[in-house]
C-alpha cells in the first residue's frame, strides 16, 4: 500500500506540531507501507529530498498568503505522485484547492488538526470549498472528541469522523542528563516554571509574562517565533527576570522538562487544538497549567488529575494556579506520575499510528 501525507511543510526543517506529527507518523508507518510526503519548498524550485528517512516531494511556491503557500503546480503533483491513500493534514487551503482541481482517485483521509481561526474574513470565501472537500473524504480524523464536539465545521460532517489523538514516543523523554539538569536548576533557580514552543499569536505568552510578576518562581520561556521579541520587550518593560533560552535541541528540551517544577501552556485561541507540548511535559513526569479553550487541550491536560486548567487571557488566574502547585510538592508529584503513566498508555505514537493505518483501510469505524 502506498500512502501520501500532504501538508505545507515537513519537520525537519520546519518546527511545528503538525509538521512534527506528520514526520513521526511517516517514520512509524514506513514499517507497514510505502510512505511519502508532499509539501511546499519555501522557494521557487521543486525537488525530491529525503527528510528523516521519508521521501518528500517539495513543490515550488511563489510565496504565502495568510500562511497558505501559493503553489500553482500543487494539483499536478498531487495527481502525479502515486498513492493508494491520500492523507491531507488540515488546515491546508493549498492542498484542499489542489485536491478539488486534480480529483485524484486515491482514498481520501483528512487529518483534521484545527479550524481556521485567525483568517476569519478569508474563511467566509474559503468555507464552501472546504465543506465540498470534506464531504468527498472517505474518513475525517479529528484529534479529540472535545474538538469534534466544538467545531462548527466538523459538526456538518460528523458522520465521517473518527477520533484519533496525536501521540509522541514517551521513551524519548526518559533520559535527562543529571549534570545538565542540576546546572539548569542552579542557573535558573529552583524551582522554575517552564514553557517551550513556537512563539505564535495563539500561545498567549503575553499572559505568562504578565503572570510572572506574581509567580513565586523563575519563569523560563524557550523556543522562538514571531512573538518572541514582543515578549522579551514586555518582560523588560515590567522589570521581570524571565529567561528566554531560545530554540532547544531535543536533549536540551528533555533536560529542561526534568529540571522544572511544572509546565505552562497559556494558549488563548482554538488554534491550540491539542497541545503536543503538554504530552512532552507529561512524559517527563511534570504536571501542567493550561487554559480552557474548548479544544483537545482539556483532554490532554485533565483538570485536577494531570494539572490545572484556567480561563484564557487571565494572568491572575494563571499565576494562582501555578502558585497552588508550587506550594504543594506532593500534589505535583502525584499529578506528574499520573500524567506520565497516561501518556504511555493513551498517547504512544506507535499505537496511534497503527490505529490510523487501520482507519485508512476502512477498518475500525
Amino acid at each position: 500500500m502506498r500512502i501520501l501525507h500532504v501538508f505545507r511543510d515537513f519537520y525537519p526543517p520546519v518546527r511545528g506540531g503538525i509538521e512534527g506529527h506528520m514526520a513521526l507518523t511517516c517514520r512509524i508507518q514506513r514499517r507497514w507501507a510505502e510512505v511519502e510526503a508532499l509539501t511546499c519548498s519555501r522557494s521557487l524550485s521543486s525537488r525530491v529530498i529525503e527528510r528523516d528517512g521519508t521521501r518528500v516531494t517539495e513543490i515550488g511556491e511563489w510565496g504565502r498568503f495568510q500562511g497558505a503557500p501559493i503553489a500553482p503546480l500543487f494539483p499536478w503533483y498531487l495527481r502525479r505522485v502515486p498513492a493508494d491513500v491520500l492523507v491531507i493534514h488540515v488546515p491546508n487551503p493549498t492542498a484542499v484547492l489542489a485536491y478539488l482541481l486534480a480529483r485524484p482517485k486515491a482514498r481520501l483521509v483528512v487529518r483534521y488538526h484545527s479550524d481556521i481561526v485567525r483568517q476569519a474574513a478569508a474563511f467566509k470565501v474559503y468555507r464552501p470549498l472546504l465543506m465540498r472537500f470534506l464531504r468527498k473524504a472517505d474518513i475525517i480524523l479529528p484529534t479529540s472528541d472535545r474538538y469534534l464536539a466544538t467545531s462548527p465545521v466538523l459538526q456538518e460532517v460528523r458522520e465521517k469522523c473518527a477520533t484519533v489523538p496525536l501521540g509522541i514516543l514517551p521513551e524519548t523523554f526518559q533520559d535527562p542528563e543529571p549534570a545538565r539538569v542540576a546546572a539548569l536548576r542552579e542557573a535558573y533557580g529552583e524551582p522554575y516554571v517552564f514553557f517551550c514552543g513556537r512563539h505564535r499569536y495563539y500561545k498567549g505568552l503575553e499572559y505568562l509574562v504578565r503572570a510572572a510578576k506574581a509567580i513565586r518562581a523563575r519563569v523560563v520561556i524557550a523556543g522562538g517565533g514571531p512573538e518572541r521579541a514582543r515578549c522579551e520587550t514586555l518582560a523588560r518593560e515590567l522589570g521581570l527576570a524571565i529567561a528566554f533560552p531560545g530554540e532547544l535541541t531535543h536533549q536540551e528540551l528533555v533536560d529542561h522538562l526534568h529540571g522544572c517544577a511544572l509546565f505552562v501552556l497559556p494558549s488563548v485561541e482554538r488554534s491550540e487544538a491539542f497541545g503536543i507540548a503538554l504530552l512532552e511535559a507529561h512524559a517527563s513526569g511534570k504536571p501542567a497549567v493550561a487554559t480552557r479553550l474548548g479544544t483537545g487541550v482539556e483532554f490532554v491536560n485533565l483538570d485536577g488529575e494531570t494539572g490545572l486548567n484556567v480561563p484564557p487571557r487571565d494572568a491572575e488566574a494563571l499565576a494562582e494556579a501555578v502558585n497552588a502547585l508550587l506550594a504543594d510538592e506532593p500534589r505535583r508529584q502525584e499529578m506528574g506520575e499520573r500524567a506520565r503513566r497516561r501518556v504511555q498508555t493513551e498517547f504512544h505514537a506507535e499505537t496511534l499510528a497503527r490505529k490510523e493505518l487501520a482507519l485508512y483501510l476502512g477498518k475500525g469505524m
